[in-house]
């Protein structure tokens, strides 16, 4: 296979050969909300903001998953999740960048007007900031919700969540046992990945630029993967 996107991704082209991504055979048990994709499906901003809010939540949930889970079949799927979607994370946000809570992607050098390149394109850049952004935007906090979330060396932790994502990590923190924590882990993960699913999908299809069409369909067949694997994991639990 030519060397595309797949190398930036860090992703191996020999998993593309597991059965379970097998297209014919994957079952879509678990079905997206069609409300959640949106302008995603042909705005290129808009698919790759939503693309790390769902990464990063994925991420954050799953690095709970695995402080908090002793099923192996959980954990087994939470290290999965944080290393597809850190790879996805890591292609869609240029290094030293982050995502604010209005979706843009800004500098993490604060107060410099800077021109951020990417020799993916427009998917990735450019994008420019303003030079008056300053500490109490970035890195800080609006009601308790981070307006970006800022730490270049943790991928979840680059994004800004806002109230829905952080109240999915709320109810994740507040499970009272390990069944109930396992139980809700995998049910937030078989829609959100479903949702994922169909958001890549759309823009795979319908994106509006050629070069993020061919980043969504290589990631695809990871991200189809992790719903097929949660599917079975919230219908074991009864989620």
């Amino acid at each position: 296979m030519k060397k595309t996107t797949l190398a930036v991704l860090g992703l191996s082209v020999a998993a593309l050969a597991t059965p379970a991504l097998a297209q014919d055979a994957l079952p879509v048990r678990i079905f997206p909300n069609p409300t959640d994709t949106g302008p995603a499906a042909t705005s290129t901003p808009a698919f790759r903001a939503e693309a790390l809010r769902s990464d990063a939540a994925s991420i954050e949930a799953s690095r709970i998953a695995l402080e908090r889970s002793r099923n192996p079949n959980v954990r087994a799927y939470a290290n999965r999740v944080l290393v597809d979607r850190k790879a996805t994370t890591d292609a869609l946000l240029p290094p030293g960048t982050s995502l604010s809570r209005g979706g843009t992607v800004v500098s993490d050098n604060q107060g410099i007007q800077t021109d951020l390149s990417n020799p993916l394109g427009v998917i990735l850049a450019p994008v420019t900031i303003a030079a008056n952004i300053g500490t109490t935007v970035v890195g800080g906090t609006l009601g308790a919700v981070g307006l970006i979330d800022n730490s270049p060396t943790e991928p979840g932790r680059r994004v800004a969540l806002g109230e829905r994502g952080q109240a999915r990590l709320q109810q994740l923190q507040s499970a009272p046992t390990a069944r109930s924590f396992d139980r809700t882990y995998v049910a937030q993960q078989a829609r959100s990945d479903a949702n994922t699913l169909a958001l890549y999908s759309s823009y795979a299809r319908n994106g509006e630029n050629a070069q993020g069409r061919q980043f969504a369909n290589e990631a695809l067949p990871y991200i189809a993967n992790e719903h097929a694997q949660s599917s079975i994991l919230a219908e074991r639990f009864g989620g």
